[in-house]
């Protein structure tokens, strides 16, 4: 009887009971977390390892990572704040590309420009504002920003 199993039976019958049997557990024991990510209530956080500079102990860092960053949760009152700030952020590095402001300057500009939309800050448009600023100083050729650089704009802003 063994003999008539093959491996690839034997294989999808044990994932196939893996499957069920971590179903089961996540739903009897963490039943009340699903429905409150499934909701939106609660987020997912992870955490990130980096490897310290002097030697290789790791620290772990928890980033603001969202991961139900759907449009849902915004209003229109926030897209015509986005659309605004936009057309704001245009004009600024478009106007600083001419006028050949230094980066420091720019960056600070640009801070100012955010601190006046502090709804936007905790916006899930905020990682689209931050690639529209990014691809605008490339376009201009202002300053070359990374993410990092223009996650800190936001920080900056308070």
């Amino acid at each position: 009887m063994i003999r008539n199993i093959s491996w690839n039976d034997y294989i999808v019958t044990v994932a196939i009971g893996l499957a069920m049997y971590y179903l089961f557990i996540s739903l009897r024991y963490y039943s009340a977390e699903i429905k409150n990510l499934l909701s939106g209530k609660q987020k997912i956080k992870f955490r990130i390892a980096r490897n310290s500079i002097g030697n290789n102990q790791r620290e772990f860092v928890e980033p603001d990572i969202d991961i139900n960053s759907s449009f849902t949760g915004t209003t229109d009152n926030e897209f015509d704040e986005v659309e605004q700030l936009i057309e704001r952020l245009k004009t600024v590095i478009a106007g600083a590309s001419r006028r050949k402001l230094i980066p420091q300057e720019l960056k600070q500009y640009l801070g100012l420009v955010l601190k006046e939309y502090p709804s936007l800050r905790y916006s899930p448009l905020r990682s689209s504002i931050n690639e529209l600023i990014i691809s605008e100083c490339q376009k201009y050729g202002a300053v070359t920003l990374r993410e990092e650089e223009a996650e800190l704009l936001w920080k900056e802003a308070v």
